[in-house]
């Protein structure tokens, strides 16, 4: 059914249920990786919802995918739940596009799962749907593409592994990247590439550790200047289904992406003078919409589809010429009447109850239904209900449409045929052999017999692709699939299961020796030239594992996990080779993922907390500053060290919310000793190299954090290390003046354990050297020890810097130390990490 329209083309009472897709993608928190990633490349979306009893638990989206390893084999066969991000960030399909707008701009976000009353999932809804339907009133008017660009783009050079790329992405919290070092000689725009989030979807399955920017990224590319008026690039981005703009300066140079994140952030205002607009001019705008109502009208009664419109009560009020077209009914028969009057009787009363519940719970329902011609004939039609509600939100109407879909039933087979088979090789895809298997284990078991599986995956097989074509590579992997029917013999069941992975299911092998040589001999055939149809030689090699049922596993989906990491062992142990499963590779797996399933749980359940080790005057002893250290204790109380959890924070890209927590609770202890009287405590935070370079400006986040918590800016110290400088010293040394401009002070962490540049310490603004733990150890080896730490403070001094040391533990140390002029004193010798508690106490006694 058609809906009024206002003049510029929004529906009147536009909703984020309006605005979300009628198929969305969702699996169970069960499903493999690699076949929710799988569905997601097939539909060309940016992500699935996962669900529980219909009620979204998960989302795993594109970005989410960022952060698998290198080797993507073992993760992608990991269930969906050990990567989808929770909890799911949700809105009422109800809700206005601008509240969806705000929350995704406060939570950070670029999807949102709309649901019903119930909690129960209605759709999804995008930054790229925004873009589209609450955009159209150009809101971007008077800007131009300079004032939107995101300039913290990712660059990078086209030889970079995609696996390297993928990871820096997720790290900095970027969508796009830029690629570069293509031939000078080329046009211009064929010397740049573009490589977003869905470019790494797409190739995520074919991924090995030779694959690079450049082979798979987008090229040409367009280029827009920066001084172009913002709404034709939206228009551009729009006309040719662009996400993602690259933009140069007056000079020609690349500056950036423009991207439909980045447009969002212009749509907010407009919207609201839009709603402002329409009150001013109510009167015109119903005018147009009855002319829009009566083309509505016009274009229903010439619509191919059948249209049937019914009241509140079911019964039907209007139906149009296609209606009886292919029911057979004229109107005047069926008007008054329910739409019982077309039931075939095929579908049982449960299905029209769980059809009427699921209209009254989502306002529509889709899907297959058999109903009955005039003449009898049964045909099958696929059926769309919506219903219409005033503005109060009381369902009025329910409008259908329905086309006939009977000739398509006798395509079924064929369907469910392509459903189940590989097209390339015809043997069983995936699914089908999942079935299988389940059906193997399944006799295995009644009669008391084992069976072995076997997964094989050929060696860097993308180099065939890329140097033949994939024409060639079609033909290649055919003889493959061939040669592996022929080896394993007629009692085996085989199956092509990825781009270039074959599984198989050996019934009648019942030793460990014997699947061992079987799969050697096989390797050994698949070792032997491969003739192109160009006549040219291929030749190839492959990794096996094998895994056994019941000794390795004891159903389907563990035994080709266990297959697959016994796989990936193979791979990792240099290829061309076959790997068994042990269960070591199991629990080294499991407790990787068992640990960063439980930090997540962390963050959620508050399980983190500070402590505060001490740092004192070497030459009075008074205390003066504190370092704020993050912990974890587990619910069942197990503390988890931070050497073990913070680089798995980074890994899964949670630092930057670690680290904003950690910042935000230490300002405010700060607050409170301050209110205690404490007033010359000087707080020092770490700070990691991904809160630098995040999506996220550290030093604005910094800068509301100090005004937020009501902190004076000199009594804060941010410690980086030298990791921070492998990137960009002039980058870094821009960000770190940022830093020093609202007040606080920054010290460098670890000194003399990176690459130690004595340049950078004249140049970078730092206020604070601290020694590193390692030399002040050294000073008890005697005076050659001593040397080092002496030299590093007599610098430091010399540089205007203060010097603090670390790992104090003894006498000793501290007497060398404090000769030395060393000017802060951090160690287990005057003080342990502590309670914020602990530290007020520890102030007052030393101020009696």
């Amino acid at each position: 059914m058609i809906r009024p329209t206002s003049s510029d083309g929004r529906p009147f009472g536009l909703t984020v249920g309006t605005l979300s897709p009628g198929t969305v993608l969702s699996c169970t928190p069960q499903t493999s990786l690699g076949d929710a990633t799988a569905k997601m490349r097939k539909a060309n979306s940016s992500s699935v919802i996962i669900v529980v009893d219909n009620k979204p638990v998960g989302i795993l989206t594109e970005h989410d995918l960022l952060s698998l390893p290198p080797s993507t084999l073992a993760a992608l066969s990991e269930p969906v739940s050990t990567r989808m991000s929770q909890p799911v960030h949700t809105i009422s399909v109800h809700a206005t596009p601008q509240s969806a707008i705000v929350r995704m701009r406060d939570r950070g976000v670029r999807h949102l799962v709309t649901i019903d009353a119930d909690g129960c999932l209605v759709g999804i809804i995008s930054q790229t749907d925004l873009i589209r339907h609450v955009g159209d009133k150009k809101p971007f008017i008077a800007n131009d593409v300079a004032d939107a660009v995101r300039q913290s783009t990712v660059f990078a050079h086209k030889d970079i592994r995609v696996w390297e790329l993928r990871q820096r992405m997720h790290s900095e919290k970027c969508d796009s990247a830029i690629i570069s070092g293509f031939a000078d000689d080329q046009p211009a725009e064929l010397q740049t590439g573009i490589i977003t989030e869905r470019d790494i979807l797409r190739h995520l399955a074919e991924e090995h550790e030779n694959l690079t920017a450049g082979d798979i990224a987008t090229r040409p590319v367009t280029f827009i200047r920066q001084d172009m008026n913002l709404d034709d690039a939206r228009r551009m981005m729009m006309r040719d289904n662009f996400r993602h703009l690259v933009v140069h300066n007056h000079n020609g140079e690349t500056i950036g992406v423009l991207s439909f994140a980045d447009l969002l952030e212009f749509i907010e205002q407009d919207y609201l003078i839009h709603l402002s607009s329409l009150a001013e001019d109510s009167g015109s705008e119903i005018t147009k919409a009855r002319q829009s109502l009566a083309l509505a009208n016009k274009l229903i009664e010439n619509s191919p589809d059948c249209v049937m419109i019914c009241n509140a009560q079911s019964e039907i009020e209007a139906v149009n010429p296609a209606f009886t077209r292919v029911t057979g009914y004229q109107a005047e028969e069926v008007i008054g009447k329910t739409p019982a009057i077309l039931k075939s009787g095929r579908q049982n009363k449960a299905f029209y109850a769980k059809l009427w519940a699921d209209l009254a719970r989502t306002g529509k329902w889709e899907g297959e239904i058999w109903n009955r011609r005039k003449s009898g004939e049964i045909y099958a039609e696929w059926l769309s209900i919506m219903a219409v509600r005033d503005g109060e939100g009381t369902i009025t109407h329910y409008a259908s449409i329905f086309t006939d879909i009977s000739g398509r039933e006798k395509n079924r087979e064929d369907v469910l045929r392509i459903a189940f088979t590989d097209e390339l090789t015809g043997m069983p895809n995936r699914r089908r052999f999942s079935e299988l298997l389940s059906l193997h284990i399944g006799r295995a078991r009644r009669l008391g017999r084992p069976l072995t599986v076997a997964m094989l995956d050929i060696d860097n097989f993308q180099r065939v692709n890329n140097a033949l074509g994939h024409n060639i590579g079609d033909d290649v992997l055919v003889e493959v699939s061939r040669r592996i029917s022929r080896e394993l013999g007629q009692d085996a069941v085989i199956a092509r299961i990825g781009a270039d992975e074959f599984a198989a299911i050996l019934p009648n092998v019942n030793t460990e020796q014997e699947a061992v040589g079987i799969a050697e001999s096989l390797l050994m055939r698949l070792g032997e030239a491969h003739l192109t149809r160009k006549g040219e030689d291929v030749y190839l090699s492959a990794s096996i594992g094998i895994a056994s049922f019941p000794e390795d596993a004891n159903d389907t989906s563990n035994i080709i996990r266990c297959a697959e990491l016994a796989m990936v062992q193979a791979k990792e142990q240099g290829r061309n080779r076959v790997g068994l499963y042990s269960v070591n590779l199991h629990s080294q797996k499991g407790a990787d993922l068992a640990l960063e399933t439980a930090l997540r749980r962390a963050i959620d359940n508050e399980e983190l907390h500070l402590v505060y080790q001490p740092q004192f005057d070497a030459k009075t002893g008074e205390i003066a500053g504190v370092e704020a250290l993050l912990r974890w204790t587990t619910a069942e109380g197990k503390t988890i060290p931070p050497s073990t959890f913070i680089p798995i924070a980074e890994e899964m890209g949670v630092i930057g919310e670690l680290g904003r927590w950690v910042i935000r609770t230490a300002c405010k202890q700060l607050v409170a000793w301050r209110q205690e009287g404490l007033h010359n405590l000087r707080l020092a935070v770490n700070v990691s190299v991904q809160q630098f370079y995040g999506s996220m400006d550290f030093a604005e986040q910094l800068r509301a954090i100090i005004v937020d918590k009501g902190v004076a800016a000199d009594r804060l110290e941010i410690e980086v290390t030298e990791s921070l400088f492998m990137r960009n010293i002039d980058d870094m040394r821009t960000k770190l003046q940022r830093l020093r401009d609202l007040g606080v002070r920054i010290a460098l962490d670890d000194f003399g354990t990176g690459f130690s540049s004595l340049s950078y310490l004249r140049t970078l603004p730092f206020d604070v050297i601290k020694l590193d733990r390692s030399f002040v150890w050294d000073i008890e080896d005697g005076p050659d020890g001593e040397t080092l730490p002496i030299t590093i403070i007599n610098m430091a001094r010399n540089l205007g810097k203060t010097c603090v040391a670390e790992g104090v533990e003894n006498q000793h140390q501290l007497d060398v130390l404090r000769k030395a002029g060393c000017d802060l004193i951090q160690g287990y010798l005057l003080g342990q990490p502590m309670s914020a508690e602990s530290v007020s106490k520890l102030a007052r006694e030393a101020a009696l």
